[in-house]
């Protein structure tokens, strides 16, 4: 997900406490490498020891939270002091809880920060809604593509409050970062460092998200390990962020997945079922499964290594990982737009393709009555600004190899380790791209794995892709469903996407997994039309004063109104927080709880006729209130 750039979204945080690069800025620098740790481990090991002693910390924080919350929302028939007591006589029964974000563009990121404000409890409207305080009782939260955005700027600035960063000014569609904003790009590569795409996207991506309180303090030398010194999580007090990318094998080697150019055709990529998935959190780099099956100090990315030893123990790397290079490189779907746009694209020359239709003057593109013209219309609008964005890029690399210009390029932290393929120990470097090119807007790996041992993980998917009107059916949720069963992990049972639709799946929240005990419960939340139409193209920008319309969509939605649109829903949503953790303390689920899942979990049943096209109607406005008069008229005037 990439925002062009004279038209970019803006966060910037009020207090940044982290370190930076050694450089100031932008370029990695060569320090003596540490000599009481080790920069590789195999995956095998489970969770690093890092996270496990962020873990003993946050879990007391957890049940504190949970308890807050819970006496807030009310579950009735269950009693709140007594569950809590047996949590903290037994804290390894807390509830492990995740928020995913998903991919989807300036949509995606907004609708994840709406989420995000939606369940922290210190957002007035959340705790007056019951949903305030599951953000702070929350373990985990991670992000792909737009919603790595989320991540991004909800951890590097330390889990400033959206309120916060708004009243700062932090918002801003009309500037970009000047051009000489660029140049520290060629004092990476000076060091001998590969550069691409996602470089470019990162200097974009930081001179937004990341601009510090502190106009000494470069934005660009924030660094992604560097969130283990902010205060919250040197406290634990808020969950570990966590971002999702997909591992391109280059062409040539088994199994490539990479763009291919034989005899000069352009080909898109081919990823499946058995891809590498990568995860980045402030501690580590790496794979649970695939290739790696490793995972590699963060703060010492770059670093030349073999077989997890540093070739030149005087020659380690810090700052390869500038919070604004680490987002560049999971928001990369840029590459398969500029592949759209390609009609003559080798070596450098392209050529734009002649595209039908514009953007209406707000933003937002009305329905036509041709589906298929609204897909066209959609991708249009988002690829236009993408090949633009070519010459910069090809003049900054000095005409690179296609393949390497599209992929964030990493040293190679695997190479000669046992654990990971052999292929893969002999590659010189990781190109990592945006993680919904597996097909997978939802981040949602991470949270299943077994190490981890999540129970209960709100899936918020405002990704847009799957159907031509802009709204969801399911499609990016089942093709993780395929991933996680083909890998061996725990995952809940999914109905087809007709069945998704008919029985208003992608409408309401709905839970999945409430009776298969052995795995995580999931609560899909799929953004739809109850306050506001997202359904805007993936870069699409706003005027000021849009950007919390489109974001307050979220908590309508997730508390169903404050439980008005369905009666006790927030109780309800409550009983997934603690379904999972009442079974491990052998504890009856309240019958209020099982009459829930009852209601709002699927039970297994189908409905896969063919739907109608999705053209919804805003639910909790007047339903004569179409899009176009909603654009023209609550959407448009609050811009004035």
């Amino acid at each position: 997900m990439f925002r062009p750039l004279l038209s970019s979204f803006v966060l910037l945080a009020a207090v940044q406490a982290q370190s930076i690069t050694p450089s100031g800025n932008y370029t990695p620098t060569f320090v003596p490498c540490p000599t009481d740790s080790s920069l590789v481990r195999p995956a095998s090991e489970g969770l690093s020891s890092a996270e496990k002693a962020w873990l003993q910390k946050r879990t007391p924080n957890v049940i504190s939270a949970l308890e807050t919350y819970l006496g807030n929302v009310g579950i009735p028939g269950f009693n709140t002091s007594d569950y809590v007591a047996a949590l903290r006589a037994k804290e390894s029964a807390a509830p492990v809880i995740g928020v995913t974000f998903s991919g989807g563009g300036n949509r995606a990121t907004l609708v994840g920060l709406g989420m995000y404000q939606a369940l922290d409890s210190r957002v007035p409207d959340a705790i007056a809604a019951k949903t305030g305080g599951i953000l702070q009782a929350a373990t985990y939260i991670a992000g792909l593509s737009g919603g790595a955005s989320t991540t991004a700027v909800i951890g590097v600035n330390d889990f400033a409050r959206v309120s916060d960063l708004l009243a700062a000014g932090n918002l801003n569609f009309s500037a970009g970062p000047p051009q000489t904003a660029f140049s520290v790009i060629a004092d990476k590569a000076e060091l001998g460092f590969n550069i691409s795409i996602s470089d470019i996207l990162g200097i974009n991506e930081g001179f937004f998200y990341f601009k510090t309180a502190n106009a000494s303090v470069d934005q660009l030398s924030l660094t992604w390990s560097g969130i283990q010194t902010n205060p919250t999580f040197l406290n634990a007090s808020y969950p570990l962020p966590i971002l999702m990318a997909n591992e391109v094998i280059p062409s040539g080697l088994p199994g490539s997945n990479s763009f291919e150019t034989p005899n000069g055709t352009v080909l898109f990529p081919r990823y499946e079922n058995n891809d590498t998935i990568y995860e980045i959190t402030p501690i580590e780099y790496g794979s649970w499964q695939g290739r790696a099956s490793a995972f590699a100090s963060t703060k010492f990315s770059g670093t030349a290594l073999s077989s997890g030893a540093p070739l030149d123990s005087n020659r380690c790397v810090e700052g390869y990982d500038s919070a604004a290079f680490t987002l560049g490189s999971v928001v990369t779907a840029i590459n398969l737009w500029i592949i759209e746009n390609l009609t003559d694209g080798i070596d450098g020359q392209f050529a734009k393709r002649d595209v039908k239709g514009t953007k209406t003057s707000s933003t937002f593109i009305p329905y036509p009555t041709n589906a298929a013209q609204l897909g066209e219309e959609r991708t249009a609008n988002a690829s236009t600004a993408f090949v633009e964005m070519l010459p910069l890029l090809f003049e900054l690399m000095g005409n690179p190899p296609f393949e390497s210009a599209l992929y964030g390029l990493w040293p190679n932290p695997f190479i000669g380790f046992n654990a990971s393929s052999e292929s893969l120990q002999k590659q010189s470097e990781l190109m990592l791209v945006d993680g919904s090119e597996v097909g997978q807007e939802n981040p949602i790996v991470p949270l299943i794995q077994p190490a981890r041992n999540l129970d209960f993980i709100i899936v918020s998917d405002g990704s847009g892709s799957e159907l031509s009107s802009g709204w969801m059916n399911g499609t990016n949720f089942l093709n993780t469903d395929t991933w996680a069963k083909g890998n061996n992990l725990p995952f809940p049972k999914l109905p087809d996407v007709n069945t998704m639709l008919n029985l208003k799946f992608t409408t309401f929240p709905t839970f999945f997994g409430c009776n298969e005990p052995d795995v995580p419960l999931l609560l899909y939340v799929a953004d739809f039309p109850y306050t506001s139409f997202n359904n805007f193209s993936f870069l699409d920008d706003f005027p000021s004063g849009q950007e919390q319309i489109i974001m307050s969509n979220a908590l309508s939605t997730i508390s169903q109104d404050s439980d008005r649109l369905t009666a006790n829903w927030t109780s309800c949503l409550a009983c997934g927080t603690v379904l999972r953790s009442l079974q491990k303390l052998d504890m009856k689920v309240p019958e209020f709880c099982e009459t829930c899942f009852k209601d709002h979990c699927w039970q297994g049943n189908s409905a896969n006729s063919a739907p109608s096209f999705l053209q919804p109607s805003a639910l909790l406005t007047n339903p004569n209130i179409t899009f176009d008069i909603w654009n023209q008229t609550i959407f448009f005037n609050s811009s004035a």
